[in-house]
């Protein structure tokens, strides 16, 4: 088969990694003014593309303003190719609506410019998730390029179809050797440089001016050819020609071999155009173009045969068989945690309190055309970019990403509670009758009714408190509560209309147990001062036994055992599970792509730990188990017993009354180099699978491991998750809840252990060429105060309900990650009810991504979908007056009219299917 190769000019453009933004941008600029240059003075010189994304010229355009004609000039001719991304994202370490928000952001900037190029390109992030070609199909986005996470055994040849969770097939292509920088390594190179594909020291003597710092601080930065040399060896082009040709023309399955021609951080050359006429000239015959994504999908997909293409299912995170394919590296999944919470607890505040409630202010009349939520999303997206929130990037780069969310979380909190005003002057309290218009309104972010038990902070002022109060709702009950503290309390008062004022109060902090809180609602209690508080019967009251160690509710019996680890009996299965909640420890010789275990290992299985911290109460108790362990301060230096030093790990177990979620706490002050620590839980199970939740679907892995002796990079079993992760047999089965954490293994050992990675440290070395020992910079050892929050449930699975995932599972994963918020206020009279559900669901299936505005602002967009195996047919009520229904696309084009009646749609959601839902109101 003749072929025809397709030069693809391009670079894959890193926003921040070995450099922080600014610094890297200065680079940008740099390259982009060569590219437009070039663009101008050499209409011969076809394309060049910006890897996908459209942020770099924001970047770029803040810095040069004047060149904004000139791109849109280069744009709209399709010679600078922009989008569909705005950055590039690791897609397993956010959440689906944020790929989606990436996705919308993109194709708004594109379109500023003139045009998106919509192609599937996405070899930047460690893997690649099951519903990445639905959504890709939601953009109207038909071929998907990507190495990272297929194999050759996975596909012999670069083409494939890729079949989604959903059942959407796509067009894929896993490139070839050296997948995206094959023409770069194998013919640019040796013509320019006279350098072959793996030539990575420069020789003084070359031709090229060199600059480079010798004073303090700056000698430790890079060395810089400041007048490059004007060189092009003609000689090297037939042989390498060949050389590339013999190598890769059998691995794809058209006529049609992309040449990818760029790499990391690199940028155009004129000579391009040079290289092609030379390769034509003395390669008679040739079939070779200076081409584009976009050509080269339009001529695969009129050459190929996709019925004989093999199909390819689900997420891909394949290791590397052979050099046809690309590696995965994908323990970046547990590289700085810190950066992981921290993002998990932005997207919580984003996307499940700030946005949703404030488009529902917003339909019940609050002016929201404002671009706060603009703004987060936007430092939320930046920090998606796969090296930075893969973690394996340098410490000041991770400060500004910290930096970012502190801006996302400060923006939402205020967004959340400015909607939270609003809506409250919507309400009434009058049918309440209370005579001091003392009130407590209970906020549930979730899309299902919801109980549970919350802390709370109660002020009464000082001329009506009575010692003690009640909680009321509006059929008179009285509200179980128990109180933890009083003291006295001077509040500050804030108005626009007068000085700062304060409240004399007496504040009453306690726990208080809600029920029926309606889905995505309100409900609003009375607050009574009164002499003394009422003994309320508390239904599945927790209970502990400081003499036994023990805590338990109507669901469990936790019984901890001498070493910390404790036992639970579901009690209305009967089923137990034991030695659960044990620390693991071992060395880390691997980077933040690879993890590579060093001994010894060190356990808690021996521990004789301290149990502290005894909290009684109906409504809460919990118990603290206290480690000390003897571990060498750096896992990678042999050492002796007398030298290691002790660290303490703080595990407390919390239980609320009638609650099937176990809260546990663990506190951590790390000082050790070099090493991973896990909390481990036992799980006996024998399961064949794993089930963890992320990226609109939950995906199920095997537990049976491979042979792959002979593979170039061996499988990675440390999985992603997201809101949970569960294994489960015929019979029972365990959840983990992460809050952030996202590394999980289920280990290959006789009591079938899930693993979950609370911490990875290592030394930070990478190497673009020659290794670059940044130890100095020790952030990647994640040394100091380490907190965080996971969740056990438990499953009885009776081997019947295939929902109890994603329903029981799930949601109780929602409800533990979103918790209720509750607000005291004053009265208001206002026409909504004590207790309202503004928009609910018939079956607890169905699950909420987004409730935003428009991307036109003329309607509101609720994003669903169904993560269970079943087509669903839906209903959903909404609490406002709506005039239209219609459903549309990601990029929300393509509207098709809905019909519904009262105020509630009736909706057929396939199996993994996302829907877009366009709402406009009256």
């Amino acid at each position: 088969m003749n072929k025809k190769y397709h030069v693809i000019s391009n670079t894959h453009w890193d926003r921040e990694w070995r450099y922080p933004f600014q610094r890297n941008r200065q680079m940008l600029v740099e390259m982009i003014d060569e590219v437009l240059k070039i663009l101008e003075d050499h209409p011969d010189y076809r394309a060049f593309h910006l890897d996908s994304q459209s942020i770099v010229l924001d970047d770029y355009l803040q810095i040069r303003p004047d060149k904004q004609n000139a791109i849109n000039e280069f744009v709209e001719k399709n010679r600078l190719l922009i989008g569909p991304w705005y950055i590039l994202p690791d897609e397993f370490l956010v959440g689906g609506e944020n790929l989606i928000r990436n996705l919308l952001l993109g194709h708004k900037t594109c379109k500023r410019f003139g045009r998106v190029s919509k192609i599937g390109y996405s070899p930047f992030s460690w893997g690649q998730i099951s519903q990445l070609p639905q959504i890709y199909r939601g953009f109207n986005i038909s071929l998907i390029m990507f190495y990272r996470g297929v194999n050759s055994l996975d596909s012999d040849k670069a083409e494939f179809i890729w079949e989604g969770a959903d059942g959407t097939r796509s067009l894929a292509s896993r490139f070839s050797t050296m997948p995206r920088y094959n023409f770069y390594f194998y013919i640019y190179r040796p013509v320019i440089h006279n350098e072959d594909p793996y030539t990575i020291e420069h020789k003084w003597s070359k031709e090229g001016t060199l600059f480079h710092f010798a004073s303090s601080p700056l000698y430790d930065e890079d060395y810089y050819i400041i007048n490059e040399p004007d060189t092009f060896y003609e000689e090297n082009i037939v042989p390498w020609v060949k050389k590339l040709s013999d190598l890769q023309d059998n691995d794809f399955t058209t006529e049609n071999v992309i040449w990818m021609e760029g790499h990391d951080s690199s940028g155009p050359n004129a000579k391009t155009v040079r290289i092609i006429e030379d390769i034509k000239r003395l390669i008679p015959g040739i079939d070779l173009l200076h081409s584009t994504l976009e050509d080269y999908q339009e001529a695969l997909q009129k050459s190929v045969d996709t019925s004989k293409l093999p199909l390819v299912k689900g997420e891909r995170r394949s290791a590397q068989y052979d050099k046809r394919s690309g590696n995965l590296y994908g323990h970046v999944i547990s590289s700085r945690t810190y950066l992981k919470m921290a993002n998990f607890n932005s997207e919580r505040w984003l996307q499940y309190y700030a946005e949703p409630f404030n488009s529902l202010a917003g339909v019940f009349g609050m002016d929201i055309n404002d671009g706060y939520l603009d703004l987060a999303w936007n430092y939320l997206i930046q920090n998606s970019a796969h090296d930075s929130i893969g973690g394996c990037s340098r410490d000041s780069i991770h400060a500004d990403m910290i930096w970012r969310y502190k801006q996302i979380d400060e923006i939402s909190t205020g967004v959340f509670s400015r909607s939270i005003k609003h809506l409250l002057l919507n309400t009434n309290t009058a049918p309440l009758k209370n005579k001091h218009d003392l009130y407590i309104t209970v906020v549930n972010p979730s899309f299902v009714p919801r109980d549970g038990v919350e802390k709370v902070v109660i002020d009464i002022p000082e001329e009506f408190d009575k010692g003690a109060f009640t909680l009321v709702d509006e059929s008179g009950n009285e509200i179980p509560f128990q109180l933890l503290s009083v003291n006295d309390s001077q509040p500050v008062l804030e108005s626009l209309k007068n000085r700062p004022m304060y409240l004399q109060m007496k504040r009453y902090t306690g726990l208080v147990k809600v029920s029926g809180i309606p889905s995505f609602g309100l409900r609003t209690l009375s607050v009574v001062p009164k002499n003394r508080f009422t003994q309320i019967k508390v239904k599945g009251k927790v209970r502990l036994s400081i003499e036994k160690r023990i805590i338990e509710n109507d669901f469990y019996k936790l019984k901890f055992n001498k070493n910390g680890t404790f036992n639970i009996l579901d009690k209305k299965s009967g089923k137990r599970f034991n030695d659960l909640g044990y620390f693991y420890d071992e060395g880390e010789s691997g980077n933040a792509w690879v993890h590579k275990s060093e001994s010894p290992i060190i356990t808690t299985l021996n521990s004789r730990p301290e149990f502290s911290n005894f909290s009684s109460g109906e409504l809460k108790c919990s118990i603290t188990v206290s480690h000390k362990i003897k571990v060498p301060q750096n896992r990678l230096v042999s050492f002796k017993k007398k030298d290691a030093i002790k660290q303490r790990i703080l595990l407390t177990v919390e239980l609320t009354a009638n609650s099937s979620c176990i809260s546990l706490y663990v506190s951590y002050d790390n000082q050790i180099l070099n090493h991973r620590l896990r909390i481990m839980f036992p799980a006996n199970l024998a399961a064949k699978y794993s089930f963890a939740e992320g990226g609109f679907d939950i995906t199920k892995r095997a537990t049976e491991r491979q042979e792959t002796e002979n593979w170039v990079e061996q499988p990675q079993y440390d999985y992603p998750f997201h809101q949970f992760v569960c294994i489960q047999n015929e019979s029972k089965g365990l959840a983990v809840f992460g809050n952030g954490l996202k590394e999980y293994e289920v280990l290959n050992d006789k009591k079938q252990t899930l693993a979950i990675t609370l911490l990875k440290g290592f030394t930070y070395k990478i190497a673009p060429s020659s290794q670059q020992d940044y130890s100095h910079e020790n952030g990647s050892q994640v040394l100091g105060p380490f907190d965080c929050k996971l969740g056990l449930y438990f499953i009885d699975t009776g081997g019947t309900d295939s929902k109890l995932i994603t329903d029981n599972v799930y949601n109780a994963a929602l409800n533990f990650h979103n918790p209720l918020h509750l607000i005291q206020h004053g009265k208001t009279g206002g026409t909504l009810p004590l207790s309202v559900s503004f928009i609910s669901f018939k079956s607890l299936t169905i699950k909420v991504s987004a409730f935003k505005i428009s991307e036109d602002g003329m309607g509101f967009i609720l994003r669903i979908y169904n993560p269970s195996e079943d087509t669903l047919n839906e209903q959903i009520r909404f609490a406002f007056p709506v005039k239209t229904i219609s459903e549309v696309n990601l990029e929300e084009i393509n509207e098709n009219a809905l019909s519904f009646s009262d105020g509630t749609l009736d909706i057929s959601i396939p199996s993994k299917k996302i829907k877009t839902l366009k709402i406009c109101i009256k």
